[in-house]
């Protein structure tokens, strides 16, 4: 019966974790309360391609960028005195995970080890004249000259940080009023990095579609599950 189904299921997700769409959704059924679950599930999904797109375009591109300027792969070593304490540490770290699984710390896995915080990170204030804005230009070639700033591609790239961290973490974002506005401006930050990378993923991306189906679709879903 569809009562036994929904008592595994809260089960299996854990009523904490459903406290927070209850808190937000004031669901009246088991049934509304899995239904925007199941949203959420969907809509993280669909945001996972244009996630990717961005932290690897612009990964590269800074690789790439600072790697010709400093005429070295390893720009990142200590002797070229560009990165502050902490991003060093980070490298360390990466490091110190590649050894653990018995991989050769090349430059290129060493930066694919790095996560987006740390690609973010880099255009902190604190690197405003260690990096910026001699490279801005090389790294975001396809930004307009108008907003080419140090600080709009910061708050840009944290707030796609922020989403991205939040759906990595299994968080509620169902409930967001501008999901769609949050979208559009990562497929133009990945646009602004490199403009086929944006067409390929337009190819795959599902996000507008998703959305538009509201909870009611999964609620017409499950509501035909009768038993366990």
């Amino acid at each position: 019966m569809q009562q036994e189904f929904f008592q595994q299921l809260r089960k299996a997700i854990s009523h904490e974790r459903l406290e927070a769409y209850q808190a937000r959704s004031n669901a009246d059924s088991e049934l509304l309360l899995a239904a925007h679950y199941a949203q959420n599930i969907a809509l993280s999904e669909s945001l996972y391609p244009a996630f990717q797109a961005i932290e690897i375009a612009l990964r590269n591109s800074v690789h790439d960028t600072i790697a010709a300027a400093c005429k070295s792969e390893a720009w990142f070593e200590a002797r070229f005195n560009i990165l502050l304490p902490q991003e060093l540490d980070a490298i360390e770290k990466a490091r110190a995970t590649l050894r653990r699984g018995n991989k050769d710390a090349t430059p290129g896995r060493i930066m694919a080890e790095l996560n987006f915080g740390f690609w973010t990170s880099l255009f902190d204030l604190r690197y405003e004249q260690r990096l910026w804005p001699l490279h801005l230009k090389t790294v975001l070639p396809y930004i307009p000259k108008t907003i080419r700033t140090r600080k709009i591609i910061s708050s840009r790239m944290n707030r796609i940080r922020r989403l991205r961290n939040r759906v990595f973490h299994h968080e509620p974002i169902w409930y967001w009023q501008d999901l769609q506005q949050q979208h559009f401006e990562i497929l133009e930050a990945i646009g602004w990095v490199n403009s086929s990378m944006k067409s390929f993923i337009l190819t795959i991306d599902r996000f507008d579609n998703v959305i538009s189906h509201g909870y009611r679709f999964y609620e017409d879903r499950l509501g035909q599950i009768e038993s366990c």
